[in-house]
């Protein structure tokens, strides 16, 4: 069995950008020093579903020293229980004010929440941190990012190397490639949105030999390009090498990227002056340009949660529009949907990539990464082996491939899953084993796959990107009167028969 599936573009561009961890060396009271000790290092290992599991173990026994405490907490938090580790740093800090690892984890729930200015404050009280002071001000710096203000940007610079210099360490990889990507926008605001609006409706593209769904932009106030829409990838836009010639970019960087496939693609750093949507123009626009397998020989780009998250968005595929409306205003969205049809309603967060908690064949809940570009469903191996593997019967399990940035990969397909969001359960679907360990690295939290277009465009898909809300509305010509069951197989293109 070989069946060729549409790029699961994704979990696309995950940067590899250089720079080591600080070791342990948090000082936790007495008798609480081996405890801490392994979970700093699990965590700083990236060993997130073993350090999640020894932080239940002692949150079990109602620990109270802080330290252990906050330190729990980011493991839950990694885990993707970020209500359940909210309440846990919210306790140390009304206890420790100043625990810096307790801040770390409010800094990473703020960007979770899309408010980069509470990250921001937190996260400065967070590189205090002994243990994870470069994981701080990586956060803080991917906020300051959010905000766009170049002198933040600046500033986040001084303070990584002032703290660095003070530990005798080699500023990281990002503070470096980031600085570089700054040059030539002093004074300016990055991604500075201007032009007012209440709804956009941005016709969606669909090419013949793709089930990705598109819209276009007009880069630099020139032509309009094709743009995969991405809730998986974390960037603003990333473009291919061939638009970036066509538009005459100079290169201000470059690092790697990894995502599904058996290769890597090269990433070059550069700017645009301007991405036009509708009636809105973003200005000051760092872009990628990466050589993905599913870019090569084509003028176009991708926008990843870095655009999605400035707007609450619906996507219909039926209608062939995707409506974007302002991020303050989620009533003018809600009141463009049918409450009585809402087949699902459930948390969305901003792990950087676009995630929500799901559980796949009857295992334990866990985080996945919601891919509008991706034309089937991952999951980790893993997680596989451990809770899904030994109940599955071994004829469902079958060799085939799947194709992503990094060209085709061969893979376990499982058929005959089901997926539960919510109230809502998918029967008859189909996952692929996959490790996800790089991409979880990379972006300091544990996924436990990914969940594709399949689930999403038999409804209209609305992103509530200020209220932190996945909600799917049933068709109005839906023949399903179970908004908890539904049905979805994929034919042989990767488009959706009921």
């Amino acid at each position: 069995m070989n069946k060729k599936y549409p790029s699961a573009a994704g979990v696309i561009l995950l940067l590899l950008l250089a720079g080591g961890n600080f070791g342990s060396g948090l000082p936790p009271a007495a008798g609480s020093h081996q405890e801490a000790d392994k979970l700093i290092a699990l965590l700083l290992d990236n060993s997130f579903r073993e350090a999640g599991k020894i932080a239940d173990g002692i949150l079990l026994s109602r620990p109270e020293n802080p330290e252990i405490k906050a330190l729990c907490g980011l493991a839950v938090l990694k885990m993707g229980r970020v209500i359940e580790a909210e309440a846990i740093f919210r306790e140390v800090i009304s206890h420790s004010p100043d625990n810096p690892e307790a801040h770390l984890g409010l800094g990473r729930i703020g960007r979770i929440r899309n408010d980069p200015g509470a990250a921001v404050r937190h996260l400065r009280r967070a590189v205090e941190s002994k243990a994870f002071c470069e994981e701080a001000l990586r956060q803080m710096w991917r906020a300051g990012l959010d905000r766009g203000l170049v002198s933040g940007l600046s500033e986040i610079a001084k303070l990584a190397e002032e703290r660095f210099a003070r530990d005798k360490k080699p500023l990281p990889g990002f503070i470096i490639n980031g600085t570089a990507q700054l040059r030539g926008f002093t004074g300016k605001r990055l991604y500075h949105m201007e032009g007012r609006f209440e709804r956009i409706s941005v016709p969606l593209v669909k090419l013949e030999d793709s089930a990705i769904r598109m819209i276009s932009l007009r880069l630099n106030g020139k032509s309009e390009y094709p743009f995969d829409i991405d809730s998986a990838a974390t960037d603003f836009v990333t473009i291919s090498p061939l638009l970036a010639q066509e538009l005459g970019l100079q290169e201000t960087g470059s690092s790697s990227a990894v995502g599904v496939g058996s290769g890597s693609a090269s990433v070059r750093f550069s700017r645009l002056d301007s991405v036009e949507v509708g009636s809105v123009t973003f200005r000051n626009i760092p872009v990628i340009v990466s050589d993905l397998f599913t870019f090569r020989g084509r003028k176009k780009g991708l926008v990843g949660t870095g655009f999605l998250k400035r707007f609450n968005c619906t996507i219909d595929v039926r209608a062939g529009i995707m409506n974007l409306f302002p991020l303050d205003r989620p009533d003018l969205m809600r009141a463009n949907l049918n409450p009585a049809a809402v087949a699902a309603e459930v948390p969305l967060y901003i792990f950087d990539a676009t995630t929500v908690e799901a559980s796949l064949a009857g295992a334990p809940k866990a985080l996945y990464i919601l891919d509008s570009a991706a034309g089937t469903n991952l999951v980790d191996s893993a997680f596989f082996m451990e809770h899904l593997k030994p109940a599955i019967d071994p004829a469902l399990i079958v060799p085939t491939n799947i194709v992503g940035a990094g060209g085709t990969q061969r893979v376990n397909r499982i058929e005959g899953l089901t997926v539960k969001l919510g109230s809502l359960v998918f029967d008859k679907q189909a996952a692929h084993e996959f490790s996800m360990g790089a991409l979880n690295s990379i972006t300091g939290r544990y996924c436990a796959g990914l969940l594709g277009n399949p689930l999403l465009w038999p409804y209209r898909v609305h992103l509530d990107f200020r209220s932190g809300k996945l909600i799917l509305e049933k068709y109005p010509e839906s023949r399903y009167t179970d908004p908890k069951h539904a049905i979805f197989e994929e034919n042989r293109k990767g488009e959706l028969t009921k």
